[in-house]
């Protein structure tokens, strides 16, 4: 079993409508099945409304299930005795990290998790100036973050969970609310820690550009999973993404129009560096063949 597990996942938001003194049901996931392999890389795509923030709330307990179970490096997240092992062993990143800051100097910040924990206090500095370093936030440990640019601000606030040593970070939409800039700061940070630190991560996101490089790509719709592979495997489907309303990165769409007008290229292409890449031995076969039959009605001629 990998570090997350989850076995048949159902829950349900309820409402009272006291007008008419019923509940309201809405079913946010049907019959989840997922296993995780720890040190993994994967991202979760979906649509609003398709499942997979409510999914990630249920990682470390913030949510429990309606049916089914979810396992925490074999802890069930309902079991209460394991809950706090629980949210030391998968850190939570929101969308917005002004919720999720609460220092008014950075380093105080990194270092609140760690204290809360009962960590010692020559340990704790460890563990932001090793925080700090692995985000590439150093050099502004004595700033208030209200000074920071919001890429800068969710670096430190996946610093702050990076200090109280998970074994997976959990993201969800943290690039949701900035620039294209802030996107790519955040997700380069978080690639590195999956590499250098061995952290698992679940990426929750709607942007087809940060899940290329994941292990695996998951996508849900409906409350249920209904794509499950590699980027390669499932950016080869480009229209049954187009029919749960995702969108795919515009090199894999134009290589795939290019492929439906009758060009040789492969599926599922990521990035515009392959594309060239493939290209080049067709553009050039077609130039060559171009030349040869001038070359005959010259001599023919």
């Amino acid at each position: 079993m990998g570090i997350i597990k989850a076995v048949n996942l159902i829950f349900d938001y309820i409402r009272h409508d006291e007008e008419k003194d019923q509940d309201e049901v809405n079913h946010a996931l049907r019959g989840v099945d997922l296993d995780i392999a720890e040190g993994s890389f994967v991202a979760i795509l979906g649509h609003n409304g398709s499942g997979k923030s409510t999914f990630a709330k249920l990682m470390n307990g913030l949510l429990l299930p309606s049916e089914g179970t979810v396992y925490i490096s074999d802890m069930r997240t309902s079991d209460e005795s394991h809950l706090w092992d629980i949210r030391r062993t998968a850190g939570m990143v929101f969308q917005n990290p002004d919720n999720q800051i609460i220092g008014n100097v950075v380093e105080e910040d990194v270092g609140f998790g760690p204290e809360n924990m009962g960590v010692p206090t020559e340990e704790i500095w460890e563990r932001v100036d090793r925080s700090l370093e692995a985000v590439g936030m150093t050099a502004y440990r004595l700033q208030s973050p209200n000074k920071l640019s919001g890429g800068q601000k969710q670096r430190v606030a996946i610093a702050g969970v990076m200090a109280m040593k998970p074994q997976c970070i959990v993201l969800d939409e943290p690039t949701a609310m900035l620039d294209p800039n802030g996107r790519r700061e955040v997700i380069r940070t978080v690639h590195e820690l999956n590499r250098q630190e061995g952290i698992t991560v679940l990426l929750i996101t709607h942007y087809m550009e940060e899940v290329i490089d994941a292990d695996r790509v998951v996508v849900m719709d409906g409350g249920h999973v209904v794509m499950d592979g590699t980027p390669k495997e499932i950016f080869s489907r480009v229209k049954e993404l187009k029919r749960y309303r995702l969108d795919v990165p515009q090199v894999t769409e134009l290589a795939d129009e290019l492929k439906e007008a009758g060009m040789e290229l492969p599926d599922g292409i990521l990035t515009t560096e392959e594309l060239v890449k493939r290209l080049t031995p067709v553009l050039k076969g077609n130039a060559e063949e171009g030349g040869a039959s001038r070359t005959r009605r010259d001599h023919v001629d």
